[in-house]
């Protein structure tokens, strides 16, 4: 155990970090539900809002697109010389006591929006929580694109640190890592294969510059090790620490995101087994307090078996594995040719952290009904220890390589082969039941119940879901 665990706490916090508020919900970010919900309720503003979990954008031949970032305050923002390109990525920061409630956070973000006046758009959005009111922050990066022969899509998302190993030294590349890794995570799944064709843009900032040199190093070692193109705007100069990216790459096939041609019969497939992350929450609440070992030992589940889970955590976190975006691209139908649903994938989605309310949102973009007769979990007895005792919220909630897939039986059988022979652990879980309303419903005797804590939050997902979000 870490003698000076708390010291090493109060470190990360004097630094403008959140340590540890991610342990019950396995995210730092605002739940996607929340987001949403206030984006929705930003009225008679320039900037629109279309949240989806990537942005898309055409890949011209020989060119690549100019990328101006501007960071702003989130409260009275100086907004000045406003960027004239019609295309944003955007991360912002905001405080807990908004961040958690709809109505509070479409409060605060449209009194932010309201000192622009140029037209915008966005897509991809994400946004983090933090317990430090002076930490709050608003990053745009406006993408402008060139003339010419479009030859495929470059998809681009921005990833933030969600959650660590905080044993580690806030200056670690662990953290750094996490961001960078997510980034890539989310194109490969959109069948982004070739390292060398991801290009990534941190976003990162800390309250010295020895920090800073520190995290400049570390992101260098990651893109040299992976051979990845990298743009360094330098820090955010809010003087809290942060980790987070935007990041872009090319694919010359068509996007596997056709959520309107789902259909009747159709197979869901997950890459991985859903769970992983409740290991780091089960792990540093040990490391809070010692007495959480006895009680993990005294309901069977051993603080080694939750030590290595653990750590098998932060190695998917934060080292990239290209063979999913391979993967992909192979039943991907190439760039400007007509989709073959018998060749093909149809859809997929990504999971992470929201675990089996994925297969919610998923319903959602398809307008589709779900049955799920197969809930997979890695370390199933951490799992359901954790929500039974309501130390995680949701004990779905995924590490990398877990995603959802969508295609025909003869073109499930192939994938699932493919991804076996990757170190994947694939598994049928459900179909598509029928077309016109957005739900999800678990069959068999447990379900989901023995690993969502939250209850509530489960039922909803057998509810009609309203209103339907922008396709991506």
């Amino acid at each position: 155990m870490l003698d000076n665990f708390w010291d090493h706490i109060d470190r990360y916090r004097k630094l403008g970090f959140d340590p540890i508020r991610w342990i019950p919900t396995c995210s730092n970010e605002v739940d996607a539900h929340v987001l949403r919900a206030a984006l929705q309720d930003v009225k008679k503003s320039t900037v629109r809002f279309s949240p989806s979990w990537f942005e898309s954008f055409h890949h011209i031949d020989g060119k690549s697109p100019e990328l101006t970032r501007r960071v702003f305050g989130l409260v009275n923002p100086v907004v000045d010389k406003e960027v004239e390109v019609k295309r944003v990525l955007a991360i912002f920061r905001v405080h807990t006591g908004a961040g958690e409630y709809p109505q509070l956070l479409a409060e605060t973000i449209q009194e932010f929006l309201k000192n622009f006046n140029a037209k915008v758009s966005s897509s991809c959005v994400s946004a983090v929580l933090t317990e430090h009111q002076e930490a709050q922050f608003a990053m745009f990066d406006y993408v402008e694109l060139h003339r010419g022969d479009k030859v495929g899509f470059m998809p681009a998302v921005t990833a933030v640190t969600q959650v660590t190993d905080v044993t580690r030294a806030p200056d670690a590349d662990i953290h750094s890592s996490i961001a960078m890794t997510s980034a890539i995570e989310t194109l490969s799944l959109l069948g982004c294969g070739v390292s060398s064709s991801f290009k990534l843009f941190p976003v990162y900032d800390a309250p010295t510059e020895e920090i800073l040199d520190r995290i400049r190093s570390n992101l260098d070692a990651f893109t040299s090790r992976y051979n990845l193109a990298m743009e360094d705007y330098n820090a955010l100069k809010t003087g809290k620490l942060f980790y987070g990216t935007s990041a872009m790459a090319t694919t010359t096939k068509e996007l596997p995101t056709r959520y309107d041609q789902l259909e009747e019969g159709m197979e869901i497939i997950v890459t991985n087994k859903f769970g992983g992350l409740p290991a780091m929450s089960l792990y540093t609440l040990a490391r809070m307090d010692s007495e959480n070992i006895i009680k993990y030992e005294t309901s069977n589940v051993s603080f080694q078996a939750i030590t290595a889970a653990k750590d098998e955590a932060v190695k998917s976190l934060s080292e990239p594995h290209f063979a999913l975006g391979k993967i992909v691209a192979k039943y991907c139908p190439d760039f400007g040719s007509p989709f073959d649903k018998t060749a093909h994938i149809t859809a997929v989605y990504p999971v992470g952290s929201k675990g089996i309310f994925a297969l919610g949102e998923l319903s959602e973009l398809a307008n589709s009904h779900l049955v799920i007769n197969n809930v997979p979990v890695r370390h199933e007895e951490i799992a359901r220890f954790a929500a039974k005792e309501f130390l995680v919220d949701n004990a779905t909630a995924s590490i990398n390589g877990c995603h959802l897939i969508v295609a025909t039986k003869d073109v499930v059988s192939l994938i699932i082969e493919d991804l076996r022979k990757h170190n994947f652990m694939p598994e049928q879980i459900g179909f598509v039941s029928k077309k016109g309303s957005s739900s999800v419903a678990f069959a068999g005797k447990e379900g989901a119940d023995p690993y969502v804590a939250a209850k509530a939050k489960l039922a909803r997902l057998s509810s009609e879901q309203i209103p339907q979000p922008t396709l991506g």
